[in-house]
């Protein structure tokens, strides 16, 4: 009696553990990084631009920072940062993204450090609007196309 019960303890306990090492078919979530602590003795300023799903291109100016980008951190596959040449005043840097096809919103954040102080920029896109055809009125789509009428 007291064996059987151990043999049912042994295999819960055995398959309780293949249960929980299994990670199944989903995809690990994804773990957004820790923001960057600033450089010694520098100030940390954070910075959100918002873009639309389209493909598009915007010129930012790292307003809080006052001295040219020394190195930048922080990348995605859609997103594409330049920085621009850098006299004096305020330092910019041209942000590019790739249309966002998905109807989910996406967001990278890009870190910047000029001299003692550091910048985190965070690049919002929003998603694509969810399309389609409105089957009981197919022509209310706006569309350069003229509306199709059949023959008679």
């Amino acid at each position: 009696m007291i064996t059987d019960k151990l043999k049912y303890l042994a295999l819960a306990t055995a398959l309780a553990s293949l249960l929980l090492s299994c990670g199944g078919d989903e995809e690990d979530p994804v773990v957004p990084t820790p923001p960057p602590t600033p450089t010694a003795k520098g100030k940390y300023y954070t910075k959100t631009i918002e873009m639309p799903a389209e493909a598009s291109e915007n010129v930012v100016a790292l307003t809080p920072l006052s001295s040219a980008v020394s190195r930048t951190a922080g990348s995605a596959s859609w997103l594409t940062i330049t920085t621009l040449s850098y006299s004096s005043g305020t330092p910019q840097v041209k942000v590019a993204a790739t249309a966002n096809v998905l109807t989910e919103a996406r967001q990278q954040n890009v870190t910047f450090y000029a001299a003692k102080d550091t910048l985190l920029l965070t690049v919002r896109q929003s998603g694509a609007k969810a399309g389609g055809t409105d089957v009981a009125n197919p022509n209310d789509t706006p569309t350069d196309q003229p509306a199709f009428a059949p023959r008679r």
